[in-house]
C-alpha cells in the first residue's frame, strides 16, 4: 500500500515540475547565458529531464571538443548549477565524468537575483533622475559610489568621467517591477523535483537501518533451578583458615646481664 502511495506521488511531483519548469525555463536560460555564454544555454537543454550525462555525448551533440566542453562545465560548476558523478572506462582505463543540473540551486540564485533588481527598480522609482557617470568613449556607466571607488576614471580606456543625469519613465519601472514580482511569486511556488543519481539511490536503500531483532531470554525452568541447588549441596564448604598469632619472644636488655655478671 505505502509503495503504491509514493509511486503516484512521484508521479504528480513530476507531472507538476514538468509544467512549472515549461513557465519559467527562459528564467534559467538567461542565468547560464550570464555565466558561460551561448553555450550555457545548448548545455541546459541537453541536461533538462535527464541524469548522469556523459560528456562524451555533450560534447558530440553540440559538436564540440571535448576540452572545449570541459571550459563551459567547469564554469557551471563554479555557480553550483551542475555537479558530476567519476566512472572508470573498463575498456579505455580512464575516468568518464557523469553531468546532471543542479535546477534548485538555479532556482535560488535567481530568486537573489531578481530581489536585488527590484530592490534596484524600486530605488529608481523613487528617484525619477539619477546621477550616472559615463564613460566618453561608451566603456562604462556607475553610480556615484562606483565612481569614487575607481577615482572617476574609466577601468577600460583610464579616461574620466562625465556627469550625466538620467530620467526614468515611471510607466515603463511599474511594469518592469510587476514582472519581477510575477516572476518571483512562480520561482517560489515552482515544484523542483531533485534528481538523485542511480549510485545514491542503492546506497541509500543499503544503508537503511534493519529493524534489530530482540533476542529471547530463557526463563530459567524447574529442572535448571533444582540442578542449581544439587550443586549447592553437594559443593564442599570453604573451611576457614585458622590465624595464629606468634608470641613475641623477648629480649634481655643489656643492663640485666651486667647485673648477673656482677654477682658472679
Amino acid at each position: 500500500m505505502f509503495s503504491y502511495y509514493s509511486l503516484i506521488v512521484s508521479f504528480l511531483n513530476n507531472f507538476l515540475h514538468q509544467i512549472t519548469m515549461k513557465s519559467i525555463m527562459h528564467l534559467f536560460e538567461e542565468l547560464v547565458k550570464d555565466v558561460c555564454g551561448p553555450s550555457g544555454i545548448r548545455i541546459l537543454k541537453l541536461l533538462e529531464g535527464k541524469e548522469n550525462v556523459s560528456e562524451f555525448t555533450l560534447a558530440e551533440n553540440m559538436d564540440m571538443n571535448i576540452n572545449e566542453l570541459r571550459t563551459y562545465l567547469y564554469k557551471l560548476s563554479e555557480h553550483n548549477l551542475i555537479y558530476s558523478t567519476r566512472k572508470k572506462d573498463k575498456t579505455k582505463g580512464w575516468y568518464v565524468y557523469y553531468w546532471t543540473f543542479n535546477f534548485r540551486h538555479g532556482r535560488d540564485l535567481i530568486i537573489k537575483y531578481k530581489q536585488k533588481q527590484l530592490e534596484e527598480l524600486k530605488i529608481k522609482i523613487n528617484n525619477k533622475e539619477i546621477p550616472k557617470y559615463v564613460c566618453p568613449n561608451g566603456c562604462m556607466a556607475v553610480y556615484l559610489e562606483d565612481a569614487m571607488e575607481i577615482e572617476f576614471k574609466c577601468k577600460e580606456c583610464n579616461s574620466l568621467l562625465r556627469l550625466k543625469e538620467i530620467k526614468y519613465d515611471e510607466g515603463v519601472l511599474k511594469n518592469k517591477i510587476e514582472e519581477v514580482e510575477k516572476q518571483l511569486e512562480e520561482l517560489r511556488q515552482s515544484i523542483i523535483v531533485e534528481l538523485v543519481p542511480k549510485e545514491k539511490k542503492e546506497a541509500a536503500k543499503k544503508t537503511k537501518a534493519k529493524p534489530a531483532k530482540k533476542k529471547a531470554v530463557k526463563k530459567p525452568g524447574k529442572k535448571s533451578a533444582d540442578k542449581k541447588e544439587k550443586k549447592k549441596k553437594n559443593s564442599p564448604k570453604k573451611e576457614k583458615k585458622k590465624t595464629v598469632k606468634k608470641k613475641e619472644v623477648k629480649k634481655n636488655s643489656p643492663k640485666k646481664i651486667q647485673k648477673k655478671k656482677s654477682r658472679k
